[in-house]
């Protein structure tokens, strides 16, 4: 199987638990750190699948490999080629095709609950992913849907968490997280917890239960990531028998 190509943008946002993951199933990645310098691949035929991790920055910057992050997007679902974003990721991929990146009300970080959609029901029946859990989140922006793609997971302070376009999924929580991370971000971003509220919790909420929290958010990530996976998989299928 070719690798997932995982694409980080910033040092503080590590692909955490899904390398983790992809290691304990066998299947090779390779990560590429945008803002260490490193260039953007745009070669495709290499890849089973692309990943585009969180950032402190905003999808409607004006910086150059946000424009090639989009055209690659767009270029890997012209191909069938799977894409996962987290996040940043996520809204780079509603922007990708048409949806609207903007503030939300409230930043939103913390344990929160999300709840599935009649769509995701329909779509994880065989991954027994649970119907709500609690997910990880730190963003100040949301998404909205681009045409023709169909909401996945739903919030309370911010209803948009996630949707399917074609072979693109998008997360607006971060499956990714771990202990580590947490107590990073914790570290780096101390100045939004100054004034918790409902959609932001407290350090001290944060870490309250956090293994708990982290024990059930990675059995969900488990369900969404094998789902992911198997997209990845029918594509090299279906690659293979056009070429017989």
């Amino acid at each position: 199987m070719k690798p997932v190509r995982i694409i980080s943008h910033a040092a503080i946002e590590h692909p955490g638990y899904l390398c983790s993951y992809l290691e304990e199933r066998g299947v090779c990645y390779e990560k590429i750190y945008i803002t260490q310098g490193a260039p953007l691949p745009k070669e495709l035929d290499d890849v089973s699948g692309l990943v585009f991790l969180g950032s402190p920055l905003s999808v409607n910057d004006t910086l150059p490999w946000i424009a090639e992050e989009l055209s690659l997007i767009r270029q890997a679902s012209q191909k069938g080629i799977p894409v996962l974003g987290i996040c940043f990721g996520g809204q780079l991929i509603s922007k990708a095709f048409g949806g609207e990146i903007r503030s939300a009300p409230e930043m939103q970080i913390g344990w929160h609950r999300v709840t599935l959609s009649e769509c995701a029901k329909d779509y994880f029946t065989n991954h027994r992913l649970m119907e709500d859990f609690f997910a990880f989140e730190w963003h100040r922006e949301t998404f909205s849907l681009p045409n023709g793609a169909l909401p996945l997971f739903n919030g309370g302070c911010i209803r948009n968490q996630g949707f399917i376009y074609k072979k693109c999924l998008a997360l607006q929580f971060h499956l990714e997280i771990t202990k580590p991370m947490v107590n990073e971000w914790l570290a780096k971003y101390s100045d939004y917890l100054k004034n918790p509220s409902e959609c932001t919790q407290s350090k001290e909420q944060i870490l309250e239960n956090i293994d708990a929290h982290l024990t059930y958010q990675q059995m969900v990530a488990n369900d969404i990531f094998s789902w992911w996976l198997d997209l990845t998989r029918d594509s090299r299928r279906s690659k293979e028998s056009l070429a017989l």
